[in-house]
């Protein structure tokens, strides 16, 4: 008899199942290695460098954003209620000492310095009649021709001319300074409070301006970190530039009610002078051991920032970067734990960590072999 062929159906099948064995095999030898060393090397600790945080002597303590205040700085204010016709200088731009950086040309202003300038003559001749009537008068008093009376009139007209006279003087002088403000110091111009062609008030801010020397680090000073400001050293730095030691110059002495803050003024002690206007940061070290509180015990907020908002430098190398998020491992009881920090600016090699971290923590330096949960080994 001739052997029975399986049939199509059943030659499929058995493929199947063939192919089937064949990636359960393969899946065990991926999973075992072929041996237990995989397995092995998963759960060995890994070895690694650590720091602890808060130790190095660079740390800052109290951070605060401020900016760098001008030796001089004004607001130009209208002088008479007129039409404001020409800003000649931009923002930004300088202008010299004297130059006229506020003008106001319209007609009527014109007309209304015309009109006091021909008051101030009027008075100045009144004043003059005056002045005649009273030496005309007191000769005929010394002849016994005049009266006491007469003479008192006469010199009572004579004050009234003067003071005529002066009041329209100053108004002269109001109107003719008023219609083209000069600079009193030579800068630039900070900001524009007022557009050309508006109608202003005197006393009305027209100009922001400011020397180009530099003259103090200015910051908001929070009311219950002032004792501690005032016997620490104190840096500042400049936009990205490198922090300076600086003297605390002086504090003002009343707290803003709103805010409850003390603006502190600072002094760079050495180094480049600092650009007027520019952003500016202080750093208050203060000592750590002093607040008598470990990470454990210390208080913390809901977003983990701390109440006194020290801020702490950690090495740019530690950091962990996944996406927009960055972080660090904390090394816990022999495990490295991924911490998601919230950070600020860069200083250096070292990165300002505002949330997240204590100080006496134990961070790895090299987290490039280490994932959450892994067991390490600190290096000695």
């Amino acid at each position: 008899m001739m052997p029975m062929m399986p049939s199509r159906g059943c030659r499929r099948l058995t493929a199947l199942a063939l192919a089937s064995l064949a990636a359960l095999a393969l899946a065990g030898c991926a999973r075992h290695g072929g041996s237990g060393a995989g397995a092995d090397d998963a759960s060995a600790p890994v070895t690694v460098a650590t720091f602890i945080v808060g130790a190095a002597p660079t740390g800052a303590d109290i951070v605060l954003p401020g900016r760098v205040r001008a030796r001089e700085e004004v607001t130009l204010t209208a002088r008479i209620a007129a039409r404001l016709t020409r800003l000649p200088v931009r923002e930004g731009e300088r202008f010299r000492a004297g130059q006229a950086l506020a003008l106001f040309e319209a007609p009527e202003t014109r007309r209304a310095t015309e009109a006091a300038h021909q008051a101030t003559q009027a008075a100045a001749l009144r004043r003059d009649l005056a002045r005649l009537q009273e030496a005309r008068m007191e000769s005929l008093f010394t002849a016994r021709v005049a009266s006491q009376r007469e003479r008192e009139l006469a010199q009572a007209e004579r004050r009234n001319a003067e003071s005529e006279h002066a009041q329209a003087a100053a108004a002269e002088a109001q109107w003719a300074s008023g219609s083209a403000i000069p600079a009193p110091f030579a800068g630039v111009v900070v900001r524009r409070r007022v557009d050309e062609g508006a109608t202003v008030a005197p006393g009305a801010p027209l100009l922001d301006l400011r020397t180009d020397a530099a003259g103090e680090v200015e910051v908001p000073l929070p009311e219950s970190a002032v004792e501690a400001a005032q016997g620490a050293r104190a840096f500042v730095q400049a936009g990205d530039g490198a922090w300076r030691e600086a003297k605390l110059a002086r504090l003002d002495g009343m707290t803003d009610y709103a805010t409850r803050t003390r603006t502190a003024h600072l002094v760079p002690l050495a180094g480049s002078a600092l650009e007027p206007g520019a952003f500016a940061r202080a750093r208050f070290e203060v000592t750590t051991h002093a607040q008598g509180r470990t990470a454990a015990t210390a208080p913390r907020h809901d977003d983990g920032s701390s109440p006194s908002s020290r801020a702490l430098l950690v090495p740019a190398r530690s950091l962990v970067h996944r996406g927009a998020l960055a972080g660090v491992f904390v090394i816990r009881d022999g495990v490295a734990v991924l911490r998601w920090l919230r950070l600020g600016r860069a200083s250096g090699d070292s990165v300002e960590v505002l949330a997240g971290l204590w100080p006496g923590e134990q961070v790895a330096l090299a987290p490039g072999a280490l994932s959450d949960g892994r067991r390490v080994r600190v290096e000695r």
